[in-house]
Protein backbone atom coordinates (compact mmCIF):
# COMPACT_ATOMS: atom_id res chain seq x y z
CA UNK A 1 0.00 0.00 0.00
CA UNK A 2 1.13 3.41 -1.18
CA UNK A 3 1.38 5.97 1.86
CA UNK A 4 2.03 8.94 0.43
CA UNK A 5 2.86 12.04 3.12
CA UNK A 6 0.85 15.31 3.64
CA UNK A 7 3.12 18.61 5.02
CA UNK A 8 0.87 20.67 4.91
CA UNK A 9 0.47 24.04 6.52
CA UNK A 10 -2.42 26.13 6.86
CA UNK A 11 -1.94 29.68 6.32
CA UNK A 12 -4.23 33.11 6.74
CA UNK A 13 -2.06 35.54 4.35
CA UNK A 14 -1.37 38.83 5.53
CA UNK A 15 -1.97 42.06 3.21
CA UNK A 16 1.14 41.10 1.46
CA UNK A 17 1.36 37.53 -0.83
CA UNK A 18 4.13 35.97 1.16
CA UNK A 19 4.73 32.51 0.21
CA UNK A 20 3.22 30.14 2.13
CA UNK A 21 0.62 26.75 2.17
CA UNK A 22 -2.70 27.06 2.76
CA UNK A 23 -5.06 29.72 3.95
CA UNK A 24 -6.61 29.16 7.10
CA UNK A 25 -10.20 29.97 5.72
CA UNK A 26 -9.48 26.71 3.17
CA UNK A 27 -8.15 24.35 5.83
CA UNK A 28 -12.08 22.79 6.81
CA UNK A 29 -13.43 19.51 6.59
CA UNK A 30 -14.86 21.08 3.43
CA UNK A 31 -12.15 22.83 1.67
CA UNK A 32 -9.84 19.58 2.15
CA UNK A 33 -12.52 17.41 0.80
CA UNK A 34 -13.80 19.75 -2.22
CA UNK A 35 -10.31 20.50 -2.70
CA UNK A 36 -11.16 24.27 -3.65
CA UNK A 37 -9.32 27.37 -2.15
CA UNK A 38 -11.55 30.32 -3.46
CA UNK A 39 -12.09 32.57 -0.91
CA UNK A 40 -13.92 35.73 -0.79
CA UNK A 41 -12.42 38.87 -0.29
CA UNK A 42 -13.80 40.79 2.92
CA UNK A 43 -17.49 39.87 4.52
CA UNK A 44 -19.51 39.34 0.94
CA UNK A 45 -19.53 35.62 0.86
CA UNK A 46 -20.45 36.57 -3.04
CA UNK A 47 -17.12 38.13 -3.53
CA UNK A 48 -14.86 34.98 -4.42
CA UNK A 49 -11.30 35.77 -4.81
CA UNK A 50 -12.49 39.85 -5.02
CA UNK A 51 -14.25 39.17 -8.48
CA UNK A 52 -17.16 41.71 -7.66
CA UNK A 53 -14.34 44.31 -8.04
CA UNK A 54 -12.62 42.81 -10.89
CA UNK A 55 -9.56 41.42 -9.20
CA UNK A 56 -9.10 37.64 -10.05
CA UNK A 57 -11.57 34.49 -10.02
CA UNK A 58 -11.98 31.08 -8.98
CA UNK A 59 -9.80 29.08 -11.34
CA UNK A 60 -8.27 25.53 -11.82
CA UNK A 61 -4.39 25.62 -10.95
CA UNK A 62 -2.10 25.36 -13.42
CA UNK A 63 0.64 23.15 -13.13
CA UNK A 64 3.76 21.82 -15.14
CA UNK A 65 2.76 19.36 -17.75
CA UNK A 66 6.56 18.95 -19.22
CA UNK A 67 8.62 15.74 -18.56
CA UNK A 68 11.22 15.99 -15.21
CA UNK A 69 14.46 14.29 -15.45
CA UNK A 70 16.82 13.55 -12.55
CA UNK A 71 16.78 10.72 -10.49
CA UNK A 72 12.78 11.01 -8.84
CA UNK A 73 11.39 8.64 -11.39
CA UNK A 74 8.49 7.33 -9.63
CA UNK A 75 4.74 8.73 -10.50
CA UNK A 76 1.80 9.51 -8.24
CA UNK A 77 3.64 8.85 -4.58
CA UNK A 78 4.58 12.00 -3.21
CA UNK A 79 2.14 15.05 -2.73
CA UNK A 80 4.42 17.47 -4.05
CA UNK A 81 4.02 16.56 -7.13
CA UNK A 82 2.07 18.44 -9.51
CA UNK A 83 1.91 21.04 -6.50
CA UNK A 84 -0.51 21.71 -5.50
CA UNK A 85 -3.12 19.70 -6.46
CA UNK A 86 -2.83 16.80 -3.97
CA UNK A 87 -4.41 19.12 -1.94
CA UNK A 88 -6.28 21.91 -3.91
CA UNK A 89 -6.75 21.79 -7.84
CA UNK A 90 -9.11 25.30 -7.70
CA UNK A 91 -7.55 28.66 -6.59
CA UNK A 92 -8.08 31.97 -6.63
CA UNK A 93 -5.96 33.16 -9.97
CA UNK A 94 -5.93 37.13 -9.97
CA UNK A 95 -5.42 39.63 -12.48
CA UNK A 96 -3.24 42.20 -13.00
CA UNK A 97 -0.63 43.14 -10.28
CA UNK A 98 -3.15 41.61 -7.69
CA UNK A 99 -1.91 38.44 -5.63
CA UNK A 100 -2.38 36.56 -2.90
CA UNK A 101 -4.98 33.58 -1.79
CA UNK A 102 -8.03 35.68 -2.31
CA UNK A 103 -6.96 38.58 -4.46
CA UNK A 104 -6.45 41.06 -1.64
CA UNK A 105 -2.77 41.68 -2.41
CA UNK A 106 -0.50 43.56 -4.53
CA UNK A 107 2.35 41.85 -6.20
CA UNK A 108 5.90 41.96 -5.22
CA UNK A 109 6.72 45.17 -6.27
CA UNK A 110 3.68 47.03 -6.12
CA UNK A 111 1.43 48.43 -4.12
CA UNK A 112 -1.70 51.68 -3.68
CA UNK A 113 -5.25 50.81 -3.56
CA UNK A 114 -5.56 49.04 -7.36
CA UNK A 115 -1.94 47.90 -6.92
CA UNK A 116 -1.01 49.98 -9.65
CA UNK A 117 2.21 51.96 -8.01
CA UNK A 118 5.77 50.77 -7.98
CA UNK A 119 6.49 50.14 -4.29
CA UNK A 120 10.65 52.15 -4.27
CA UNK A 121 12.80 48.93 -3.66
CA UNK A 122 13.96 48.11 0.33
CA UNK A 123 18.00 47.91 0.15
CA UNK A 124 19.89 45.06 1.19
CA UNK A 125 23.40 46.27 3.04
CA UNK A 126 26.00 44.24 3.98
CA UNK A 127 25.74 43.50 7.61
CA UNK A 128 29.30 44.72 8.69
CA UNK A 129 28.10 48.18 6.81
CA UNK A 130 24.84 48.45 9.15
CA UNK A 131 24.29 51.21 11.45
CA UNK A 132 24.39 49.98 14.94
CA UNK A 133 20.59 51.18 15.29
CA UNK A 134 20.07 48.83 11.83
CA UNK A 135 21.60 45.97 13.41
CA UNK A 136 20.14 46.05 16.16
CA UNK A 137 16.61 46.46 14.61
CA UNK A 138 17.78 43.08 12.34
CA UNK A 139 18.19 41.58 15.34
CA UNK A 140 15.73 41.92 17.70
CA UNK A 141 13.32 41.35 14.52
CA UNK A 142 15.06 38.37 14.43
CA UNK A 143 14.22 37.38 17.84
CA UNK A 144 10.96 38.33 17.61
CA UNK A 145 10.19 36.36 14.69
CA UNK A 146 11.78 33.44 16.69
CA UNK A 147 9.32 34.08 20.08
CA UNK A 148 6.24 35.01 17.88
CA UNK A 149 3.86 32.40 17.08
CA UNK A 150 2.60 32.99 13.96
CA UNK A 151 -0.81 34.62 14.01
CA UNK A 152 -2.11 33.97 10.51
CA UNK A 153 -0.11 30.12 9.66
CA UNK A 154 -0.11 26.45 11.60
CA UNK A 155 1.63 23.54 10.53
CA UNK A 156 -0.23 20.18 9.84
CA UNK A 157 1.49 17.34 12.63
CA UNK A 158 0.30 14.43 10.62
CA UNK A 159 0.56 13.46 6.81
CA UNK A 160 -2.03 14.27 4.22
CA UNK A 161 -4.24 11.00 5.02
CA UNK A 162 -4.53 11.20 8.64
CA UNK A 163 -4.70 15.33 8.00
CA UNK A 164 -8.71 15.31 9.32
CA UNK A 165 -8.01 13.09 12.29
CA UNK A 166 -9.74 9.10 12.95
CA UNK A 167 -12.83 10.38 12.83
CA UNK A 168 -12.53 12.93 9.39
CA UNK A 169 -13.72 15.77 11.49
CA UNK A 170 -10.90 17.42 13.36
CA UNK A 171 -7.98 18.78 11.02
CA UNK A 172 -4.42 17.87 12.65
CA UNK A 173 -2.81 21.28 13.07
CA UNK A 174 -0.20 22.64 15.28
CA UNK A 175 0.88 26.35 16.15
CA UNK A 176 4.47 27.77 14.99
CA UNK A 177 6.59 30.88 15.31
CA UNK A 178 6.96 32.76 12.14
CA UNK A 179 10.74 31.85 12.22
CA UNK A 180 10.22 28.56 12.74
CA UNK A 181 7.44 28.25 9.96
CA UNK A 182 10.60 29.71 7.70
CA UNK A 183 12.37 26.66 8.51
CA UNK A 184 9.59 24.05 7.99
CA UNK A 185 9.61 25.18 4.43
CA UNK A 186 12.92 24.78 3.79
CA UNK A 187 12.72 21.22 5.22
CA UNK A 188 9.59 20.45 3.43
CA UNK A 189 11.14 21.24 0.29
CA UNK A 190 13.92 18.57 0.60
CA UNK A 191 12.61 16.07 2.69
CA UNK A 192 12.41 12.69 1.70
CA UNK A 193 9.21 10.96 -0.14
CA UNK A 194 7.98 8.66 2.56
CA UNK A 195 6.68 5.39 1.05
CA UNK A 196 5.95 3.36 4.56
CA UNK A 197 7.70 3.27 7.68
CA UNK A 198 11.49 3.14 7.32
CA UNK A 199 11.10 3.34 3.47
CA UNK A 200 12.25 6.62 2.22
CA UNK A 201 13.15 7.57 -1.24
CA UNK A 202 15.88 9.67 -0.57
CA UNK A 203 16.89 10.95 -4.31
CA UNK A 204 14.16 13.81 -4.46
CA UNK A 205 14.57 17.57 -3.79
CA UNK A 206 12.61 20.60 -4.61
CA UNK A 207 14.47 23.56 -3.73
CA UNK A 208 18.82 22.14 -3.96
CA UNK A 209 20.64 20.39 -6.73
CA UNK A 210 18.70 22.00 -10.08
CA UNK A 211 17.73 25.39 -11.45
CA UNK A 212 15.16 25.86 -9.29
CA UNK A 213 17.59 26.76 -6.32
CA UNK A 214 18.17 29.64 -7.32
CA UNK A 215 14.03 30.92 -7.80
CA UNK A 216 13.46 28.91 -4.86
CA UNK A 217 15.53 30.24 -2.17
CA UNK A 218 14.94 33.78 -3.95
CA UNK A 219 11.27 33.71 -2.71
CA UNK A 220 12.04 31.99 -0.02
CA UNK A 221 14.14 34.45 1.64
CA UNK A 222 11.93 37.57 0.08
CA UNK A 223 8.29 36.05 2.01
CA UNK A 224 10.58 36.39 4.99
CA UNK A 225 11.66 39.77 4.59
CA UNK A 226 8.07 40.65 4.27
CA UNK A 227 6.61 39.31 7.50
CA UNK A 228 10.11 40.94 9.15
CA UNK A 229 8.48 43.74 7.86
CA UNK A 230 5.49 43.61 9.68
CA UNK A 231 7.12 42.31 12.90
CA UNK A 232 9.21 45.77 12.79
CA UNK A 233 6.39 47.78 11.87
CA UNK A 234 9.53 49.06 9.12
CA UNK A 235 8.21 48.70 5.65
CA UNK A 236 11.77 49.53 4.51
CA UNK A 237 13.36 46.60 6.68
CA UNK A 238 15.88 44.69 4.41
CA UNK A 239 17.35 41.54 5.31
CA UNK A 240 21.21 41.85 5.02
CA UNK A 241 23.61 40.10 3.22
CA UNK A 242 26.98 38.32 4.34
CA UNK A 243 30.08 38.76 1.94
CA UNK A 244 31.30 35.79 2.55
CA UNK A 245 34.44 35.29 0.03
CA UNK A 246 36.86 36.50 2.31
CA UNK A 247 38.72 33.48 1.50
CA UNK A 248 39.44 33.09 5.64
CA UNK A 249 38.95 30.56 7.35
CA UNK A 250 36.93 32.09 9.96
CA UNK A 251 33.15 33.91 10.13
CA UNK A 252 33.84 37.16 10.63
CA UNK A 253 29.83 37.44 11.61
CA UNK A 254 30.10 34.39 13.62
CA UNK A 255 30.21 37.14 17.20
CA UNK A 256 28.34 37.31 20.05
CA UNK A 257 27.63 41.03 18.41
CA UNK A 258 25.97 39.71 15.18
CA UNK A 259 25.39 36.41 14.78
CA UNK A 260 26.88 34.52 17.87
CA UNK A 261 30.45 33.51 18.61
CA UNK A 262 31.66 30.17 19.76
CA UNK A 263 31.29 28.43 23.29
CA UNK A 264 34.50 28.57 24.93
CA UNK A 265 32.94 25.24 27.15
CA UNK A 266 31.70 23.77 23.97
CA UNK A 267 32.70 24.73 20.40
CA UNK A 268 30.02 23.06 18.76
CA UNK A 269 27.79 25.25 20.57
CA UNK A 270 27.11 29.45 20.48
CA UNK A 271 28.65 31.55 22.89
CA UNK A 272 26.01 32.07 25.64
CA UNK A 273 26.64 35.66 25.80
CA UNK A 274 24.65 35.52 22.27
CA UNK A 275 21.04 35.96 22.38
CA UNK A 276 21.01 32.61 19.58
CA UNK A 277 22.33 30.35 21.79
CA UNK A 278 18.75 29.80 23.49
CA UNK A 279 17.40 29.14 19.32
CA UNK A 280 16.05 25.91 19.26
CA UNK A 281 15.84 23.99 16.43
CA UNK A 282 13.10 22.12 14.09
CA UNK A 283 12.75 20.15 11.96
CA UNK A 284 16.49 18.22 12.25
CA UNK A 285 15.32 14.51 12.80
CA UNK A 286 14.89 13.36 9.66
CA UNK A 287 15.71 9.65 10.31
CA UNK A 288 12.62 9.55 12.86
CA UNK A 289 10.35 11.08 10.35
CA UNK A 290 11.05 8.63 8.22
CA UNK A 291 10.39 5.60 10.37
CA UNK A 292 7.84 6.92 11.88
CA UNK A 293 6.03 7.94 7.88
CA UNK A 294 5.33 11.52 10.01
CA UNK A 295 6.29 15.19 9.41
CA UNK A 296 8.24 17.72 11.39
CA UNK A 297 5.48 19.58 14.27
CA UNK A 298 7.69 22.15 15.06
CA UNK A 299 8.70 20.94 18.25
CA UNK A 300 12.17 21.99 20.07
CA UNK A 301 14.79 19.61 19.26
CA UNK A 302 17.73 20.66 20.42
CA UNK A 303 20.30 23.87 20.61
CA UNK A 304 21.80 25.47 17.14
CA UNK A 305 25.35 23.89 16.57
CA UNK A 306 28.10 24.91 14.67
CA UNK A 307 31.45 22.97 14.10
CA UNK A 308 34.87 24.33 13.79
CA UNK A 309 35.90 25.84 10.54
CA UNK A 310 39.07 25.63 8.93
CA UNK A 311 39.14 22.12 8.91
CA UNK A 312 41.25 20.12 6.37
CA UNK A 313 42.91 23.13 5.59
CA UNK A 314 39.22 24.49 4.32
CA UNK A 315 38.62 28.59 3.88
CA UNK A 316 36.17 30.51 2.60
CA UNK A 317 35.18 31.46 -0.84
CA UNK A 318 36.85 34.25 -2.66
CA UNK A 319 36.11 36.98 -5.05
CA UNK A 320 38.02 35.19 -7.88
CA UNK A 321 36.14 32.97 -7.06
CA UNK A 322 32.65 34.86 -6.85
CA UNK A 323 33.80 36.48 -10.60
CA UNK A 324 34.47 33.19 -11.95
CA UNK A 325 30.93 31.96 -11.80
CA UNK A 326 29.89 35.51 -12.60
CA UNK A 327 32.33 34.63 -15.96
CA UNK A 328 29.80 31.49 -16.87
CA UNK A 329 27.43 32.97 -19.38
CA UNK A 330 24.78 29.62 -19.61
CA UNK A 331 22.16 29.84 -16.46
CA UNK A 332 22.01 25.92 -16.67
CA UNK A 333 23.30 23.30 -18.91
CA UNK A 334 21.72 19.37 -19.47
CA UNK A 335 21.19 17.45 -17.09
CA UNK A 336 20.45 20.52 -14.81
CA UNK A 337 21.32 18.73 -12.26
CA UNK A 338 24.68 18.12 -9.75
CA UNK A 339 26.55 17.12 -12.63
CA UNK A 340 25.92 20.11 -15.08
CA UNK A 341 29.46 21.58 -16.37
CA UNK A 342 29.58 25.29 -17.72
CA UNK A 343 26.61 25.82 -15.88
CA UNK A 344 26.04 29.30 -13.36
CA UNK A 345 23.75 27.59 -11.25
CA UNK A 346 25.57 24.61 -10.55
CA UNK A 347 28.81 26.34 -9.81
CA UNK A 348 27.06 28.96 -7.49
CA UNK A 349 25.21 26.11 -5.63
CA UNK A 350 28.97 24.55 -5.30
CA UNK A 351 28.80 21.33 -7.16
CA UNK A 352 31.43 22.77 -9.85
CA UNK A 353 34.76 24.65 -10.33
CA UNK A 354 33.40 28.81 -10.37
CA UNK A 355 34.83 28.99 -13.52
CA UNK A 356 32.37 25.79 -15.04
CA UNK A 357 34.66 22.92 -15.04
CA UNK A 358 33.06 19.80 -13.77
CA UNK A 359 35.23 17.90 -10.77
CA UNK A 360 33.29 15.47 -8.47
CA UNK A 361 35.81 16.32 -5.59
CA UNK A 362 34.82 20.36 -5.78
CA UNK A 363 32.74 22.03 -3.10
CA UNK A 364 32.59 25.09 -3.69
CA UNK A 365 30.52 28.89 -3.15
CA UNK A 366 27.39 28.47 -1.88
CA UNK A 367 28.01 24.52 -0.40
CA UNK A 368 31.39 25.29 0.38
CA UNK A 369 30.23 27.69 3.37
CA UNK A 370 27.58 25.62 4.95
CA UNK A 371 29.74 23.02 5.01
CA UNK A 372 32.87 24.88 6.91
CA UNK A 373 29.61 26.43 9.10
CA UNK A 374 28.94 22.55 10.07
CA UNK A 375 27.08 21.88 12.23
CA UNK A 376 23.03 22.51 12.01
CA UNK A 377 24.31 25.13 8.76
CA UNK A 378 25.31 21.57 7.30
CA UNK A 379 22.15 19.82 7.61
CA UNK A 380 19.90 20.66 4.38
CA UNK A 381 16.74 20.17 6.12
CA UNK A 382 17.71 21.60 9.45
CA UNK A 383 19.85 24.46 7.81
CA UNK A 384 17.68 27.47 7.76
CA UNK A 385 17.41 27.06 12.04
CA UNK A 386 20.56 29.11 12.17
CA UNK A 387 20.39 32.79 11.37
CA UNK A 388 23.32 32.76 9.66
CA UNK A 389 21.03 30.80 6.63
CA UNK A 390 19.59 34.39 5.70
CA UNK A 391 22.70 37.00 4.99
CA UNK A 392 24.87 33.69 3.47
CA UNK A 393 21.23 33.50 1.11
CA UNK A 394 21.45 36.89 0.62
CA UNK A 395 24.86 37.23 -0.43
CA UNK A 396 24.04 33.82 -2.94
CA UNK A 397 21.07 35.94 -4.20
CA UNK A 398 23.03 38.98 -4.53
CA UNK A 399 25.55 37.10 -7.40
CA UNK A 400 22.60 35.59 -9.11
CA UNK A 401 21.38 39.47 -9.05
CA UNK A 402 25.01 40.65 -10.90
CA UNK A 403 24.85 37.79 -13.42
CA UNK A 404 20.95 38.92 -14.21
CA UNK A 405 22.45 42.48 -14.64
CA UNK A 406 25.42 41.30 -17.19
CA UNK A 407 23.52 38.99 -18.97
CA UNK A 408 20.13 39.91 -19.06
CA UNK A 409 18.76 36.70 -19.83
CA UNK A 410 15.39 35.71 -21.48
CA UNK A 411 12.67 33.18 -19.55
CA UNK A 412 14.09 30.74 -22.10
CA UNK A 413 17.65 30.20 -20.50
CA UNK A 414 15.97 28.53 -17.50
CA UNK A 415 14.92 25.04 -18.69
CA UNK A 416 11.67 24.21 -19.33
CA UNK A 417 11.79 20.49 -19.45
CA UNK A 418 13.44 17.76 -18.16
CA UNK A 419 15.31 18.97 -14.77
CA UNK A 420 14.75 17.04 -11.86
CA UNK A 421 11.03 17.38 -10.66
CA UNK A 422 10.30 20.93 -9.17
CA UNK A 423 12.69 22.44 -11.28
CA UNK A 424 10.95 22.71 -14.30
CA UNK A 425 10.43 26.95 -15.28
CA UNK A 426 7.02 26.25 -15.22
CA UNK A 427 6.80 24.05 -11.92
CA UNK A 428 5.44 25.73 -8.92
CA UNK A 429 7.31 25.73 -6.32
CA UNK A 430 7.03 23.78 -3.50
CA UNK A 431 5.34 24.92 -0.49
CA UNK A 432 4.54 28.13 -1.64
CA UNK A 433 0.75 29.16 -1.69
CA UNK A 434 -0.59 30.25 -3.74
CA UNK A 435 1.01 28.60 -6.48
CA UNK A 436 3.58 30.36 -7.31
CA UNK A 437 6.37 29.24 -10.44
CA UNK A 438 10.02 29.51 -11.01
CA UNK A 439 9.47 31.76 -14.18
CA UNK A 440 7.39 34.41 -11.92
CA UNK A 441 10.58 34.59 -9.82
CA UNK A 442 13.47 34.30 -12.55
CA UNK A 443 12.86 38.00 -12.85
CA UNK A 444 15.71 41.03 -11.45
CA UNK A 445 15.33 42.00 -7.59
CA UNK A 446 13.70 45.58 -8.20
CA UNK A 447 10.75 44.09 -10.09
CA UNK A 448 10.17 41.91 -7.06
CA UNK A 449 10.73 44.93 -4.76
CA UNK A 450 14.45 44.78 -3.33
CA UNK A 451 17.87 45.67 -4.34
CA UNK A 452 21.56 45.52 -3.01
CA UNK A 453 24.11 47.96 -2.06
CA UNK A 454 26.65 46.26 -3.51
CA UNK A 455 28.97 46.36 -6.06
CA UNK A 456 30.62 42.60 -7.86
CA UNK A 457 32.28 44.28 -10.76
CA UNK A 458 35.56 44.44 -11.72
CA UNK A 459 37.70 46.40 -13.79
CA UNK A 460 40.54 43.65 -14.28
CA UNK A 461 37.65 40.80 -14.79
CA UNK A 462 35.42 43.16 -16.93
CA UNK A 463 37.41 41.88 -20.43
CA UNK A 464 36.26 38.54 -19.84
CA UNK A 465 32.67 39.66 -20.38
CA UNK A 466 32.89 42.41 -23.49
CA UNK A 467 34.73 41.74 -25.94
CA UNK A 468 36.63 45.07 -27.38
CA UNK A 469 35.48 46.78 -30.68
CA UNK A 470 38.73 47.78 -31.48
CA UNK A 471 39.93 44.11 -31.84
CA UNK A 472 41.84 43.36 -35.09
CA UNK A 473 39.84 40.97 -37.48
CA UNK A 474 42.28 38.50 -37.34
CA UNK A 475 42.17 38.08 -33.57
CA UNK A 476 38.22 38.03 -34.06
CA UNK A 477 38.27 35.12 -36.24
CA UNK A 478 41.02 33.17 -34.39
CA UNK A 479 38.33 33.68 -31.28
CA UNK A 480 35.01 32.72 -32.92
CA UNK A 481 37.04 28.92 -33.94
CA UNK A 482 38.55 28.66 -30.33
CA UNK A 483 34.34 29.42 -29.45
CA UNK A 484 33.46 26.55 -31.56
CA UNK A 485 36.19 24.29 -30.57
CA UNK A 486 34.84 24.91 -26.74
CA UNK A 487 31.01 24.56 -27.62
CA UNK A 488 32.58 21.46 -29.47
CA UNK A 489 34.04 20.16 -26.00
CA UNK A 490 31.03 20.97 -23.92
CA UNK A 491 28.73 19.18 -26.06
CA UNK A 492 31.11 15.93 -25.91
CA UNK A 493 31.01 16.35 -22.16
CA UNK A 494 27.22 16.88 -21.48
CA UNK A 495 26.97 13.87 -23.69
CA UNK A 496 28.78 11.96 -20.57
CA UNK A 497 26.38 13.22 -18.08
CA UNK A 498 23.56 11.55 -17.65
CA UNK A 499 20.54 11.52 -14.79
CA UNK A 500 21.58 9.23 -11.73
CA UNK A 501 18.59 6.73 -13.08
CA UNK A 502 18.90 5.14 -9.63
CA UNK A 503 20.11 7.50 -7.37
CA UNK A 504 19.38 7.17 -3.07
CA UNK A 505 21.03 10.69 -2.27
CA UNK A 506 20.73 12.29 1.01
CA UNK A 507 19.47 15.45 2.09
CA UNK A 508 21.51 15.48 5.23
CA UNK A 509 24.19 17.54 3.92
CA UNK A 510 24.79 19.64 1.04
CA UNK A 511 27.55 18.18 -0.08
CA UNK A 512 26.58 14.60 -0.74
CA UNK A 513 26.02 13.11 -3.80
CA UNK A 514 23.35 10.69 -5.79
Amino acid sequence: MKLLSFGAVCLLLWHHPAGAQFPRACCTVEGIQTKQCCPALGPDPADVCGSLTGRGSCSAVRVDSKPWGGPYRLRNVDDRERWPTKFFNQTCRCVGNFAGFNCGQCKFGWTGANCDQRKAPVVRKNILDLTSEELREFLDTLELAKTTIHPDYMIATQHWLGLLGPNGTEPQFANISVYDFFVWQHYYSVRDTLLGPGRPFKAIDFSHKGPAFITWHRYHLLSLERELQRLSGNENFAVPYWNFATGQNECDVCTDSMLGGRNPDNPSLISPQSRFSNWGVVCNSLDDYNRLVTLCNGTNEGSIQRGLMGGANMSLPTMSDVRGCLGIRDFDSPPYFTNSSFSFRNALEGYEKPDGELDESVNNLHNLVHSMLNGTSALSHSAANDPIFLVLHAFTDAIFEEWMKRFAPTNASFPDEMAPIGHNRDYNMVPFFPPVSNEEIYVSSEDLGYSYSISLDDADGSAVFVLGSTLGGVFVGLLVLLLIFLLHVRQRRNRGFEPLIKADFTNRKYTEEA
